[in-house]
C-alpha cells in the first residue's frame, strides 16, 4: 500500500474532509488530494505534518504504508484475500486512532480471542 492510501484512509476513519486535514496540516487541499491519489509524493515535511494532524507519529504511517497482504499468506480467491486486506487495513487504521490504553486492551482483547480458538500462547 502506498502513503497516500494510508492518508486517505486515516483522514475518511476521521470523517474528516479533505480540507479538514489539509488546513491542520497547513498545506492545500489540491495538494493533499494529489497525494491520496498516488499523483505526488510527499515531502518529509508535509508528512510530518500531515502526521501531526492525524495524532500520530511519522513512523505508523509508514508502518500502515507497509502492510502488505502477501506478507501474511492469506490464501483463498484473489477476491478473498482482498477482503482480507481491507479488513486488515481498517483494523491497523482504526487500532492507530487509539490511545496507547486503548491499544493495550485491544492487544489483550485478541490475546483472549486467540486463546480461545486454541491458537494462543
Amino acid at each position: 500500500m502506498k502513503i497516500g492510501q494510508v492518508i486517505r484512509n486515516l483522514r475518511l476513519a476521521k470523517k474528516s474532509t479533505l480540507e479538514d486535514i489539509a488546513f491542520v496540516a497547513e498545506m492545500d487541499a489540491a495538494n493533499l488530494s494529489r497525494i491520496e491519489r498516488g499523483k505526488q509524493n510527499p515531502t518529509p515535511e508535509i508528512t510530518e505534518k500531515l502526521a501531526t494532524a492525524f495524532d500520530l507519529p511519522v513512523s505508523a504511517l509508514y508502518l500502515m504504508a507497509e502492510q502488505n497482504i502477501e506478507t501474511y499468506q492469506v490464501k483463498g480467491t484473489q477476491k478473498e484475500m482482498k477482503q482480507v486486506s481491507d479488513r486488515l487495513e481498517d483494523c491497523v487504521t482504526r487500532f492507530m486512532l487509539l490511545t496507547p490504553e486503548y491499544q493495550l486492551m485491544v492487544n489483550e482483547f485478541i490475546t483472549v480471542m486467540l486463546k480461545s480458538q486454541g491458537k494462543g500462547e
